[in-house]
């Protein structure tokens, strides 16, 4: 295999695993829930959830950025 084919499936990747995480944390933020969970309950915190109005007006944000 090539370097520059090893390195476009790096840089494929790498962009993969930055779109996951950004895409998690983002729903993770936008989330209700005031206990979370995660990894068999290894990681747990209680958190406060955010208001109505920052909800819709971060839906309004990424509403705009799709029309891009």
């Amino acid at each position: 295999m090539e370097a520059a084919a090893i390195i476009a499936i790096i840089s494929v990747g790498a962009a993969s695993f930055g779109t996951l995480v950004t895409t998690f944390f983002t729903s993770m933020s936008l989330s209700r829930c005031k206990n979370i969970a995660c990894c068999y309950e290894c990681i747990v915190c209680d958190r406060e959830v955010v208001s109505d109005e920052v909800v819709a007006r971060q839906v309004e944000i990424n509403g705009e950025n799709d029309n891009v």
